[in-house]
């Protein structure tokens, strides 16, 4: 197969990461190409696992992937993430309300009455939380929820927020270290993908944070 030829069977796709609030446009001819390309885009040291949007399908054969349409959405699922259902997801902003009779001074209580309503239904949820929303629950302020839920559960909210916050936040520094340590020793991009350095992913580091909190609200 030439060089033009390969170039022929590139099709654009539209890759999302597993919240759903970063999107990247990728053009890519198989497979392999696209996990690199993802990697790339999102910044992280190791290849993802390639899922569809829609029902979460782990794409990971070639001949199924040469079968997908141009700009199918999917989501690149790296090291100690999963996939996650979009319908228990909670895809909201501080800039908009779907209630048109909301002020815009009011917009932040809804959106944190729909963010303790999506962690009641799964605490887990609190580990695909973006930073922001992180930011916002662990400064939550008890009265401010209080026709919600009570004040103990806002404390161990509020913990349980700034851990994952602070887990997320190491974990992105460290990364960005293991990046200055890569240019500094003149690793280039395929040695760094060849080796897949451990990322280190905020879904894993908080799990004793989730089950410590779920035991918690249980007592």
């Amino acid at each position: 197969m030439d060089k033009h030829e390969d170039e022929s069977k590139k099709r654009p796709y539209k890759i999302k990461d597993i919240t759903r609030q970063i999107k990247k446009a990728v053009v890519a001819g198989n497979l392999r190409e696209l996990q690199k390309k993802s990697m790339e885009k999102f910044g992280k040291a190791s290849l993802p696992r390639i899922h569809l949007d829609s029902d979460g399908t782990e794409i990971d054969d070639e001949d199924y992937f040469q079968t997908l349409e141009p700009n199918t959405e999917l989501i690149a699922v790296f090291i100690g993430e999963q996939w996650v259902d979009p319908t228990q997801y909670l895809t909201i902003t501080t800039h908009n309300s779907d209630d048109e009779g909301i002020e815009s001074g009011d917009v932040e209580k809804v959106h944190l009455k729909k963010l303790i309503s999506l962690l009641k239904t799964n605490l887990c949820n609190v580990s695909i939380l973006s930073e922001p929303d992180l930011e916002l629950l662990s400064n939550l302020d008890p009265n401010s929820v209080a026709d919600v839920i009570t004040k103990d559960y806002v404390e161990q909210l509020k913990e349980a927020s700034g851990r994952v916050l602070d887990e997320k936040r190491e974990a992105f520094d460290t990364l960005e270290l293991l990046k200055l340590i890569g240019k500094h020793q003149g690793i280039g991009k395929q040695n760094s993908t060849e080796h897949r350095p451990f990322s280190p992913s905020s879904s894993t580091t908080s799990l004793s944070t989730m089950s410590s909190f779920s035991s918690n609200n249980q007592q």
